[in-house]
């Protein structure tokens, strides 16, 4: 029995066709450089971010979207009631606070936060950090497209849009007191 052949996996597969199972025909998702739409989502000037892959692209598994988060801006404290959010820091360096503990997140940086855990972001490099976000399951991009609303139409009324985000499951707790001086410069 030295050279006998393997054969756990033989009768598994054995029949398994060379082909993908059948799937729609709209089941990718390629989008262009500078393509998506553009959302006003954060109540900054420079807070616009755009929705690169929507819900109805993933079969509600995902939404994607990316933006710039310029120095002194970034989300306030707040936490998703019904998503898990991963960011990736494509250049430029950030400061998050996640759970009560904060640290730098520099280019190349994926940070995942899970739903129902308080995060906030900050910028305070002297330069645009560019960053993408993947929010599973998809259904952000909906609460996006409305608070744009809000946030293209100044004075934005704060209250406005906290109820929307509650609607959505993100509730909003404010501004953080403690930041640390983390030096977060890429």
């Amino acid at each position: 029995m030295k050279n006998a052949p393997d054969n756990r996996f033989k009768p598994r597969f054995q029949n398994v066709s060379q082909r993908a199972p059948p799937t729609q025909s709209d089941s990718y998702a390629a989008v262009e450089p500078n393509g998506g739409q553009k959302v006003h989502a954060l109540p900054f000037p420079n807070g616009f971010y755009r929705i690169i892959v929507r819900g109805n692209q993933t079969n509600k598994q995902l939404t994607v979207i990316e933006g710039l988060v310029y120095i002194n801006e970034g989300a306030r404290l707040h936490y998703h009631m019904y998503e898990d959010e991963m960011f990736f820091v494509v250049n430029g360096s950030l400061q998050f606070y996640v759970d009560g503990k904060q640290f730098c997140a520099n280019a190349g940086t994926t940070v995942y936060i899970p739903r129902n855990v308080t995060q906030s972001v900050r910028n305070i490099n002297s330069k645009p950090t560019h960053v993408q976000i993947l929010f599973l399951p998809s259904g952000r991009e909906e609460f996006l497209e409305k608070v744009s609303i809000i946030n293209d139409n100044p004075p934005i009324n704060a209250t406005q849009a906290n109820q929307l985000a509650l609607q959505y499951g993100q509730v909003n707790l404010g501004e953080i007191s403690n930041w640390e001086d983390l030096n977060c410069v890429s």
